[in-house]
């Protein structure tokens, strides 16, 4: 593991504290507001680091394998969340506009799913995979 590329520096939250301390209490959520949005940025930078650093190791790991399938996991994806939010919603259509209403609602997700399936496609044969990865990946 590598050191932190941006660490918040003590003197940052020395000076933080020291103006915590000279504004009085009536600044203490706008400072420890502040605060927190630079912390925030800093964790936020390391996780993007550290899983960049995980996701090169992998690839250099499995010579690239892994991941071939992300478009295919896309499209079950959606299939899956189409499923999971249209039967819900069939019903309440059904009865608030009607069979015509449920009708327009599957007709949205069908289109929804052909896109996603189109897109992967053409993904797909852009790159001569299926997740943007090319094969020969190091």
């Amino acid at each position: 593991m590598t050191t932190p590329a941006h660490p918040v520096p003590r003197s940052e939250i020395a000076a933080t504290l020291q103006t915590s301390r000279e504004l009085g209490p009536d600044y203490d959520d706008a400072v420890a507001a502040s605060l927190a949005e630079r912390l925030d940025h800093v964790i936020d930078t390391r996780i993007r680091e550290r899983v960049a650093e995980e996701v090169d190791a992998r690839l250099a790991e499995d010579g690239g394998r892994r991941g071939r399938s992300g478009n295919t996991a896309a499209i079950g994806v959606t299939a899956f969340f189409s499923l999971l939010f249209g039967a819900p919603a069939t019903g309440y259509l059904a009865e608030t506009a009607g069979v015509a209403g449920a009708a327009l609602l599957w007709l949205g997700i069908a289109a929804v799913n052909v896109v996603v399936l189109v897109a992967s496609r053409r993904s797909k044969a852009r790159t001569g995979t299926r997740s943007g990865i090319p094969l020969n990946h190091p």
